[in-house]
């Protein structure tokens, strides 16, 4: 009984102190409006100049991959293949995703770099439509556009994420991801 109350005391602590905004970088740059053409640093544009500093997605670079992960939905996309225990594969794999931050912190320009299948290539630009502000990239101490490219990964041994009602341990499941 003290171990449950223990793992539910950490699972609480670490969603509600260790949160991360990502609503952070929404009012940084006021009205701005980013519609003037530019040059585009990194990804597939350019080459990234010496000096530049990086556009920031709000938590950092760990932070923006578990975003990535947590939202991304499993596509059940079979194969066509079977493992030995005769069940069917799913298509599994990663989609890279190219975007670009403007000088706003707005990222857009989602493009397909490498895709998988359409369900799983639609559902890497779902959820890349859905990120928030970064703080935008500088050079030399102006604002610049950035790219990058973000990998969408299709897994079949994803966990199902858990309800809101199931926080309770549960001997039968594997916790060891």
């Amino acid at each position: 009984m003290k171990r449950l109350f223990f793992i539910l005391l950490a699972v609480l602590a670490s969603t509600c102190c260790f949160a991360v905004d990502y609503m952070m970088y929404t009012g940084i740059y006021g009205e701005c409006e980013d519609d003037e053409p530019s040059t585009i640093y990194g990804g597939s544009y350019s080459e990234y100049p010496e000096g530049l500093n990086d556009a920031q997605f709000p938590g950092g670079e760990v932070e923006f991959i578990i975003y990535l992960s947590r939202n991304t939905d499993l596509q059940e996309v079979y194969s066509g293949e079977y493992d030995k225990n005769g069940e069917p594969l799913l298509v599994t794999g990663e989609v890279l995703v190219e975007f670009v931050v403007d000088r706003c912190g707005k990222p857009g320009k989602f493009r397909i770099l490498q895709s998988l299948t359409e369900e799983q290539d639609a559902e890497a630009l779902r959820v890349m439509e859905t990120l928030p502000m970064f703080r935008a990239a500088s050079l030399d101490g102006y604002r610049v556009k950035s790219a990058y490219i973000a990998p969408i990964r299709f897994l079949r041994d994803k966990k199902p994420k858990p309800k809101e009602d199931d926080y309770y341990y549960d001997y039968n499941y594997d916790y060891n991801y």
